[in-house]
């Protein structure tokens, strides 16, 4: 959770400190954004309340499918489709083990634990420790980040840096497309200036 707020953070950052504003953020259409919230909603219940491990899963891969939903109902902004590999990344890890397999190595690593502690470990309705049961097992927890002690999934980097890519371009100008009277007018000017010095290449030759 914490490397995804740190993604929106960057994003916020670079698009603002390369003349970003908040106000372009209107000014584009972004469909089904209350299912953004509610599926945001959704998973942040299923990662603090004390829910039943069932319960708290069924909510995590609705709230998958849903942010999935909404990535493919935006999927023309720039970022987006990074966004949906991720998020796609991860369902699929999810949905096949019945959570996410956190690898125990990755934990040592990142000093989330240590090797005493491990088992003791409350990984929440989302996760639970890797097994040799486990399928997919590369798409699981397995990246220890040391500096917030966690571990990651490839499925986290990519929605992270989608995610930072979306916001960044968000807060950017729109850039309005050029009506085709202005295109034809760029073109008879060009026209105009090339007939222009053609007739003074002949008035100097005479």
């Amino acid at each position: 959770m914490s490397f995804t707020v740190a993604a929106l953070v960057v994003g916020v950052a670079l698009g603002f400190a390369t003349g970003g504003s908040s106000s372009n953020i209107t000014r584009r259409s972004l469909e089904l954004v209350w299912l953004l919230a509610l599926s945001v909603l959704l998973q942040i219940a299923a990662e603090t309340l004390a829910l039943s491990d069932s319960f708290g899963l069924a909510l995590v891969l609705v709230s998958y499918v849903g942010l999935a939903a909404f990535a493919v109902a935006n999927i023309r902004l720039v970022g987006m489709p990074v966004v949906l590999v991720g998020l796609l990344c991860n369902l699929a890890v999810i949905t096949v083990n019945g959570g996410m397999p956190v690898r125990e190595d990755a934990i040592l690593a990142s000093h989330a634990a240590t090797a005493e502690e491990v088992d003791t470990l409350d990984f929440g309705a989302k996760r639970h420790l890797e097994t040799d049961e486990d399928l997919l097992g590369f798409l699981g927890d397995v990246i220890p980040v040391r500096p917030t002690r966690e571990v990651l999934s490839f499925g986290d980097l990519i929605l992270a840096f989608g995610i930072a890519d979306v916001l960044f371009r968000l807060l950017k100008p729109v850039e309005l497309p050029r009506r085709r009277d202005d295109e034809d007018r760029d073109v008879l000017d060009l026209a105009g200036s090339g007939g222009s010095r053609a007739r003074d290449r002949h008035l100097v030759d005479a």
